[in-house]
């Protein structure tokens, strides 16, 4: 199966290959098209950031990346996301698929010349067959939540915290637009989320940006057993 990878913090710089930034209609994408195989599927990979990362993430043109990844026909998209837990409940770091998410502010669309509405959706065999992967491989993967979009590229404030853990379990900052514009190209869409620290004021610790980077980048390899393992059809 031919599967498109969205993927940005978790990668670690050892996994990074130079390759050129393409142009489509919607702008340059954040990387060139990197390409492996693992266990029955085939990976068309983009680094949402940037090869080296640089791209911040406010900056990212999610448009091209996914009409990139259209362009080459992939039968389903996942995103691999590092977030910050809402509840001190979530067990950090962990892993997670969301079965739903929320996104008041970015308007990604790729829909500017007509009239069109969409009901978006986290795509359930999807969704299904990531938790599977997570089970038989041997990593923990919490079954569901509410992934809620923040812009970047600064992180929350506490205030901001308290607001949003009333509407969803996990922040991040790039899913959201991925998910929606996927799926208005109707590509399933799923995402594996890395929950690498607790959202400002929900514990009381201070957020070092360096921090969760280094510990994002730590879940790499269980990522690549989870996507080796996943079914042929999805």
């Amino acid at each position: 199966m031919r599967i498109g990878l969205l993927a940005g913090s978790v990668m670690p710089h050892s996994f990074h290959k130079r390759a050129e930034r393409e142009e489509n209609h919607y702008g340059q994408t954040s990387s060139g098209t990197l390409e492996f195989s693992l266990g029955s599927n085939h990976f068309y990979v983009i680094a949402r950031h940037g090869i080296p990362p640089h791209i911040p993430p406010h900056r990212v043109d999610h448009r091209a990346n996914v009409a990139a990844l259209s362009e080459l026909d992939v039968q389903a998209i996942i995103s691999i996301c590092s977030t910050g837990a809402l509840d001190p409940g979530i067990k950090v770091p962990s892993f997670a698929v969301p079965a739903d998410y929320i996104d008041l502010s970015s308007g990604a669309t790729f829909m500017d010349d007509e009239i069109t509405h969409i009901t978006p959706k986290l795509d359930g065999r999807i969704r299904k067959s990531l938790l599977g992967s997570c089970e038989r491989v041997g990593v923990e993967a919490i079954d569901g939540g509410i992934y809620v979009q923040a812009r970047g590229p600064r992180l929350e404030t506490r205030a901001e915290v308290r607001l949003i853990s009333g509407w969803g379990d996990y922040v991040g900052m790039n899913m959201a637009p991925e998910a929606t514009l996927s799926m208005e190209l109707d590509i399933p869409y799923g995402a594996l989320l890395t929950v690498d620290n607790y959202a400002n004021g929900v514990v009381d610790q201070e957020l070092d940006f360096r921090d969760i980077l280094r510990d994002a980048r730590g879940n790499w390899d269980d990522i690549l057993r989870i996507l080796k393992d996943l079914p042929l059809d999805l």
